[in-house]
């Protein structure tokens, strides 16, 4: 799919394909006392596509090149990959999409027990990085409040029915994984609470592999002064695990964001604090530093992650 996609743009005078290019960079710093000090940057040009022609019809192409070197090792690795290669079609009722993207699963913030295909990991530094899915995804609207959508990978295949019920979003969810041999059903749940701004969300399931549950409960508010509070807890049944998350982000200035997490995990008695901020140096540019502090000071991190956008 995405060589098809590659070959479109050498074709594009012919079809009227109007092309918009977006070129940014992401360079981290990374400290951590086992592995040393490693340096990641990465490259990336976006190229968006439309067609005066087919107004409905537009794709996407997302190249990273990457660089990591490590200090410690003076071991420079490179390599260039597709990180977005897909098509999409729409409508007011109908939605086509295929190719190498991002496929969005669950409500939860911290974690996403019933994402199987780009789980979040509340540890990376970019947590909005998500692995693409090479996958045909499609979207029915059912009527204005409620859809239908459905996902076909190589190994893993979705179903979700959603609508709007009073006063929450709730979903029925299904799931086929022949990758970890298991089968899920489970729900998506987000809401406000009458008269208030709390926002509650749940989502989980029963994995049929354990003959078990996993979900999360969560909640979040919003103060009038740009101070955000929001917590999650996590339960597996079958590991007997639960987790709480708990995090307070502030937007101090108009250029300056605070951001404090702390996970206590009752069952193996540990517990995550990641302290972090990120200052805009401008319109097009930001600096980010932080740290992950456990248990184990041998497995701290520290970072400083800075992004320009050309």
């Amino acid at each position: 799919m995405r060589y098809i996609l590659s070959f479109l743009l050498l074709l594009s005078p012919l079809f009227g394909i109007e092309l918009k290019t977006n070129l940014e960079n992401s360079n981290i710093a990374n400290y951590q006392k086992e592995s040393g000090t490693t340096d990641y940057n990465r490259v990336r040009l976006t190229l968006d596509i439309d067609s005066k022609g087919w107004e409905d019809l537009n794709a996407k192409i997302i190249i990273d090149n990457e660089n990591i070197y490590s200090f410690k090792n003076s071991d420079n690795k490179n390599r260039s990959r597709f990180y977005r290669a897909y098509i999409q079609y729409s409508t007011d009722i109908h939605f086509f999409s295929i190719g190498l993207q991002r496929v969005p699963f669950g409500v939860g913030r911290i974690w996403n027990p019933i994402d199987i295909f780009n789980p979040i990991n509340i540890t990376a530094i970019e947590t909005d990085e998500r692995k693409g899915t090479e996958s045909i995804r499609y979207e029915y609207a059912i009527n204005s409040l409620s859809n239908l959508d459905i996902t076909l990978s190589t190994n893993k295949q979705a179903a979700r029915v959603k609508g709007y019920l009073d006063i929450a979003d709730v979903a029925l969810v299904f799931v086929k994984d022949q990758q970890n041999s298991q089968d899920i059903i489970g729900y998506e749940a987000e809401g406000e609470l009458p008269k208030t701004d709390i926002t509650l969300r749940s989502e989980g399931g029963y994995f049929t592999d354990t003959d078990s549950y996993r979900y999360i409960i969560g909640a979040e508010y919003g103060f009038e002064n740009s101070l955000t509070l929001l917590g999650e807890f996590y339960h597996d049944t079958y590991l007997k695990n639960r987790k709480l998350a708990l995090n307070l982000s502030y937007q101090y200035s108009a250029l300056l964001y605070l951001n404090f997490l702390a996970i206590e995990d009752f069952d193996n008695d540990s517990r995550l604090i990641s302290p972090s901020f990120t200052y805009s140096l401008s319109d097009e540019s930001t600096v980010s530093a932080g740290a992950f502090l456990e248990d184990k000071n041998t497995q701290n991190r520290y970072y400083i992650h800075y992004f320009i956008n050309f």
